[in-house]
This record gives structure tokens, sequence and C-alpha cells, in this order.
């Protein structure tokens, strides 16, 4: 399959990249700064692209099977700020998949979008409130999503840790999981690339979790 990856050079879309290409996928990464991936494969093309300037990655779209976007704001204080590149971002991938007949696609947000408290306490009473504007952006990011034509599975983990691939999650096919804690970034893109090869899940919206 020819898949593309935005935010590749992040801890997921690392972990993303190094998965598709073991699973014998063709690999486009669209990133903002090429020597920022140092992997080097015969199956892998990386591309200069921003998805906030829909022009700068329209190209790399073309002759494409699916999209895979693991893309986010990674710095802790940027991520206290209001902020608007979640939904801007998603707006400017969906509308450059449909231009080039691209439909499938898999993304990433947060159970922090959630309005039910999941989680445990410190995470629940100190973090969410910190990131407030982060996951109101991840809110319209999904909401555009959903409203598209595309064969979208929003994918939402729970907090994000290090680690070796298990094989072993749980899925919340209603967007959330009780009693979660983490899930490692291994396993979340093992799921994130399992996507890819069922329509069990299109159009629909999954947490992920241990």
């Amino acid at each position: 399959m020819k898949v593309v990856i935005f935010g590749a050079t992040g801890q997921t879309g690392r972990e993303l990249l190094q998965q598709a290409l073991n699973r014998g996928h063709y690999v486009t990464a669209i990133v903002r700064d090429p020597a920022a991936i140092v992997l080097t494969h015969q199956r892998l093309h990386v591309t200069v692209g921003d998805a906030l300037k829909p022009d700068s990655f329209a190209p790399a779209l073309e002759q494409q099977d699916a999209v895979l976007s693991a893309i986010g704001i990674s710095s802790f204080w940027a991520s206290l700020k209001p902020m608007t590149f979640h939904r801007q971002s998603a707006q400017n991938i969906v509308a450059q998949m449909n231009r080039a007949g691209v439909k499938r696609l898999v993304c990433l947000t947060s159970v922090g979008v959630l309005d039910k408290p999941v989680g445990p306490l410190f995470y629940r009473w100190l973090v969410k409130p910190l990131l407030r504007h982060k996951y109101e952006d991840m809110r319209q990011m999904e909401q555009i999503v959903r409203k598209s034509t595309l064969e979208w599975t929003i994918v939402r983990p729970f907090r994000l840790v290090s680690g070796e691939r298990t094989g072993h999650v749980r899925v919340g096919v209603s967007g959330t999981l009780d009693n979660a804690g983490s899930i490692s970034r291994a396993d979340l893109a093992e799921f994130m690339l399992g996507q890819l090869e069922s329509e069990a899940n299109w159009q629909q919206t999954i947490a992920v979790a241990y």
C-alpha cells in the first residue's frame, strides 16, 4: 500500500514510519525539515511540506492509498495557549485528500477531548485543565474529519509512554475506555497501521489503551 504519513518526526510518527516500512508499505513522509528523518529505505520517500500550507504537500498525495496523521503540538508551553493548529491542518489535509482522490484517513487525537472525566486523578484535576485549549482544538479537528466524506478512523489514545510493542491493547469503540491509564507509542502505531487492513472501524472514533 502507498501510505502518506504526517508527523513522521514526532515520537509516535517515528514508530509509524518504521513499522509501516516493516509491513512492506511504500511510505511518503511529509515533514517540514527533511534532516529530521535519519532513516533511509528504498520504500521511503521524504518530501518537504507543512500541514498549514496545503499547496506545499498537495503533490505528495497524488496516487496514494491512505493517509496516517500523527501531527500535533509537542511543546508543553505551546500546548497551554489557545491554538487552531489541529483544526486548520485537518481542514487542509481533508481538502487535499479529496482533491487527490485519496479516501482512507487514520488520524490521532486524544481522550482528553472527552467531557467525561477519564484517567487517573492527577490527569483529570491537573493535566487536562492545563491542556484545555489543545483539547478544544482537537475537538474541532474531530468534527472536521467526521463531516468529511472520507473513509476515516479517529484514534484516541490514553497517556502515551515509551516502551516496546506488546500486541495487547484494549479498544473502546465508543471513543472511551474505563480503567485505562496508558499505551506505548509502539502499540499505538501498530494499532493505527492495523486500521489500514480493515474496514471494521470506518467512520468510527476509537479509544485505545492497556
